[in-house]
């Protein structure tokens, strides 16, 4: 186990880690000096590193032990609030924050393979039936004390390697002529992604009780 390039693998994590822990002081202290500065990009930027470096030594500590690699996994997502609501209407799967920009940089593995832990594992404890016919609501929700200029259009928002494991685990099929996809922002006391999963009779119900009309 104590290889070489796996020892090599390991200080590089760590010293991922130890240069965000550096630029995290250095944005403290230039906001400390100046109050009115926005780190909007530095804090992006920040998150990515993070994502990535996190994928990497999640990855490390699998190798240690493979037989308790989906253990790993299910903590994982726990600890990330990931959760799965079974609703009258609807299933609810909640995320913890915005879902990252569409970015080849990125590495949609930090968030995809706790889903897929959570979600099977919902299904192993409380099996539902596969829809055959869905319709999967998005809702981005942003951190209204944060501003509203953080809201992002939904062209540069990255949804479809999430919805390929929530299709993978709950639909039958996820043919364009059996799948309605929707999204919709709204203000709230914290930043998550929700995805709801109904049957297309339940979507007016749905829409009047989450998309609220200004007039």
């Amino acid at each position: 186990m104590a290889s070489e390039k796996y020892m090599e693998s390991l200080m590089e994590v760590a010293s991922d880690y130890e240069l965000m822990s550096n630029e995290m002081f250095r944005l403290a202290h230039k906001l400390e000096d100046m109050p009115r500065y926005n780190p909007h990009h530095e804090m992006y930027s920040l998150v990515r590193n993070a994502e990535q470096a996190t994928v990497r030594l999640r990855g490390l500590a699998a190798r240690t032990d493979w037989a308790n690699a989906a253990a790993l996994y299910e903590t994982v997502s726990d600890a990330m609030g990931i959760r799965v609501t079974e609703e009258p209407k609807w299933l609810k799967i909640t995320l913890p924050a915005i879902l990252p920009k569409r970015n080849p940089r990125d590495n949609t593995l930090y968030l995809a393979r706790p889903l897929r832990s959570c979600l099977l594992r919902f299904q192993a404890a409380d099996p539902i039936e596969r829809f055959e016919k869905c319709v999967i609501c998005i809702v981005h929700k942003y951190d209204l004390a944060l501003g509203v200029r953080r809201v992002r259009d939904y062209d540069n928002i990255e949804t479809k390697r999430y919805l390929d494991v929530i299709e993978s685990v709950f639909l039958t099929n996820d043919s364009g002529l059996l799948c309605t996809v929707l999204q919709t922002t709204q203000m709230s006391d914290c930043d998550a992604t929700e995805f709801y999963l109904m049957l297309p009779e339940s979507l007016p119900e749905w829409a009047g009780k989450y998309i609220k009309s200004d007039t």
